[in-house]
This record gives C-alpha cells, structure tokens and sequence, in this order.
C-alpha cells in the first residue's frame, strides 16, 4: 500500500498511464480464477484444494472492470457532454473498439457449429441448438439468458455476460450525463448505488437456491460498481475533490487498508459468486474497494500502488485485455477438452501443462489482435471527433482498452 509523500501533480483530463496497468490487474484477476480457481485441484490435498478455491474470488476483477468503465466512459462523457457529435462519436468510437473482435468471435462459433453439425454430427457436445444462441449474442443479451446454455455455447460465450451488462450500461449512460445536470446526475447515481444492492436482496429473498443468478447477472443489479466510477469521474473534475484527495493521503490509505481488511473477511464467501453473502454485502463491498483502489492509484502518481500499476508486463496485459476476456475461458476449457478429454484441471503435469498451453494461446492471439486488428480499427474509430473540425491523426502508439470498454 501507498505511503505518505509528496504528491504528485494531479492532471485533468490528460491521459492516466496507471489505468492500463489496473486493466491488468483485472484481467490477472479474471484469469487466475478461471485457470485455477475453478480448475479441479482436489487429488492435491484437501488444504492446497481449499487454498486454490479461494482464487475463485478472482471473479470480482469484471467488478473492477466496472468501476474503470465508469469512470473512463463517464468522464469522456462528461468532457463532451456539449459536444454538437456528442451521441455520433460516442457509439462510432464504441463500434469500432466492441464489435469487430466480438461479432468475429461469433462468426468463428458459427463456423465452428456449422462444421460439427454438417460433417462431424454427433462426435463433438454441438447440435442445431447452438445456432439459437447467436441473436442472443448479436444483441448483447446472453446475462438476461444466462440459464439452460447448450454445453459448446456455454464454453464459448460464458464470459461474455458481463460485455452484455457494458453494452447497456452504453445505451443508459450517454443520455444521463447528456441530458441531466451536474446535481441531478449524482442523485441519480446515488439512487443506482442504493437501488442495485436492494435489488440484489430481493431477488435472492425470493429466488430459490438454484435461481440466485439473477441477482449477479442482470445490469441493474451492478449498477453501483457502474455508478460508483462516474461519481468518481464526476468528482475527480472538482479541482476542490482533487485537492481534498491531495491533503488526506493518509486518510485514503487506511480507508483502503480497512476495505482490503473487509475483503480478506469476505474471501470465503467471495469465492462462492451466488452465495447470500456474496450477492448481498461482497458486491457492494467490492465496489467501495475498487472504487478507493483507483482513487488512490490516480490521486497518489508518486506512491508504490501507482508504481506497480505502470509496470511494463501489468500495462501490456491491459493492452491486450479485452481479446484475452473473451477467449481466454474458451481456450482452457476446450484445450482440456480435446486433449485431456476433462474439464480444467491442475492437478497433475499433463493438466498443468494444457493449462498453460491455453494461456500462451491466449496471449499469443491477444497480441497478434491487438497489433493488427484492434489497433488499426481503434485508430479507425478516433477519427470521429466531439468537434465539428476533423479529428487530428490519432498516433499509432495508443494504448487505451480494457475488457469491455477503453476511452
């Protein structure tokens, strides 16, 4: 954790390099738990299995993902929020950084399905029913229809629930900050942040054990990790915010030491996505700790947090992170699949050495994505303005994304 030193110059808007390297750190969290948390590791001994269990809490890095969404959406909306190509720029920016490396996703599936069916029938866990799943997908609905996936759908498109509660956190969000004024904006967001955990509440009141999904999957039950991060853009434009962070460093640090504290308390039941305790207080827990993680790591560029954070391999795994969300899951399971003929495992060296097979596909093919084809359609997209002048040539070196959003 940070300690007390000078503070660094805080910056507004300007771009945060920091950023990148939490973007890493989410997608190291998301990996972790997929690669080995839920990975079978019993015939290792009860305690190593009840330790690597707990690594299933990595789960939470989609909720810092949420909080950096809204942060970086909501502040380039807030800075155009008068522009005359505010709604034009927006989702043309969004097109080109969310669909070409998702729909292409997509078509790969139905390639995929469409060979299995037509020249393997019966060889492979895909029939017709899969197809049933691709307008789900087109329209960014597979977290309302989370439940009752065929087995080949479920392994390729699982993840991408929470890309489905960042598609309509778009089409919320633009006309909030467009339309409503800086006072009513927060009010509005601080109902979010009340609403979504009572939301929660209820629908595990009244939800049998087996239905406990629905207070984890749908948008309105994360919207306070959403709302907390455009509260925080909102606030980080308040030169008096800035300077009240500047002269409470060590303030922010125990608060963020104290909320670390609580999730280490909550580590167990974190680990359990739909357990009572998770769906109830863990999400909103998560929330405030991403939420003071990323104020610290922004407001105190001197400190060892942020030092971390700009490390080189962190920031190139944020490059590459929304490519490597989407495929990573489907990577591990179908390796262990096709050449284990298993569910992830890691508990011998053949399972350990397909698993890491997996995740040198995953990178290897985040990379090749990033350099050839999200970059150039990245650099594609900036060129719709918030100005009315022509935008100005974006360089070839940007690096800004994140699974699912990027400024």
């Amino acid at each position: 954790m940070p300690t007390a030193s000078k503070t660094a110059p805080l910056t507004l808007p300007g771009r945060i390099p920091e950023l990148d390297g939490l973007r890493g750190f989410a997608i190291l969290l998301v990996v972790i738990c997929h690669y080995i948390g839920i990975a079978d590791h019993a015939p290792l001994g009860f305690w190593i299995d009840r330790m690597l269990c707990v690594l299933n809490a990595g789960w939470s890095g989609v909720d810092l993902f949420f909080v950096l969404s809204g942060f970086l959406i909501g502040g380039i909306l807030l800075d155009a929020r008068n522009s005359p190509q505010y709604f034009r720029a927006f989702y043309m920016r969004r097109v080109f950084r969310i669909l070409p490396v998702y729909y292409l996703w997509i078509l790969i599936f139905v390639f995929l399905v469409g060979v299995s069916v037509l020249f393997f029938p019966g060889r492979f866990p895909v029939t017709t029913k899969d197809f049933l799943q691709v307008p789900i997908q087109l329209f960014f609905l597979r977290n309302v229809f989370i439940g009752h996936m065929p087995i080949f759908a479920f392994i390729w498109f699982g993840v991408t629930w929470s890309l489905s509660v960042e598609e309509q956190f778009y089409l919320l969000a633009p006309p909030l900050i467009r339309f409503l004024s800086t006072y009513r904006l927060v009010l509005a967001l601080f109902a979010a942040i009340l609403f979504a955990p009572l939301l929660r509440f209820l629908l595990v009141h009244y939800s049998s054990p087996q239905g406990l999904g629905a207070a984890f999957f749908p948008m309105p039950c994360r919207a306070d990790a959403l709302a907390w991060g455009i509260l925080l853009a909102v606030a980080w434009r308040n030169p008096a915010f800035r300077t009240f962070l500047e002269n409470r460093r060590l303030l922010l640090q125990r608060i963020l030491w104290l909320l670390l504290l609580g999730v280490a308390a909550l580590l167990w039941w974190l680990a359990r996505p739909f357990g009572l305790v998770t769906l109830t207080i863990g999400l909103s827990w998560l929330a405030l700790f991403y939420s003071c993680l990323l104020l610290v790591v922004v407001s105190q560029t001197d400190g060892p947090l942020a030092s971390v954070m700009r490390w080189r391999w962190l920031r190139l795994l944020g490059a590459g992170s929304y490519c490597i969300y989407i495929v990573h899951s489907a990577f591990n399971r179908l390796a262990h699949l096709i050449l284990l003929h298993s569910t992830p495992r890691i508990y011998d060296l053949r399972g350990l050495g397909v698993t890491l097979l997996a995740l040198f596909l995953t990178l290897g093919v985040a990379a090749l994505s990033w350099r050839f084809f999200e970059q150039p359609l990245l650099r594609r997209g900036h060129t719709y303005s918030f100005e009315e002048r022509p935008a100005a040539r974006v360089p070839a070196s940007i690096s800004v994304l994140q699974p699912p959003v990027q400024q």
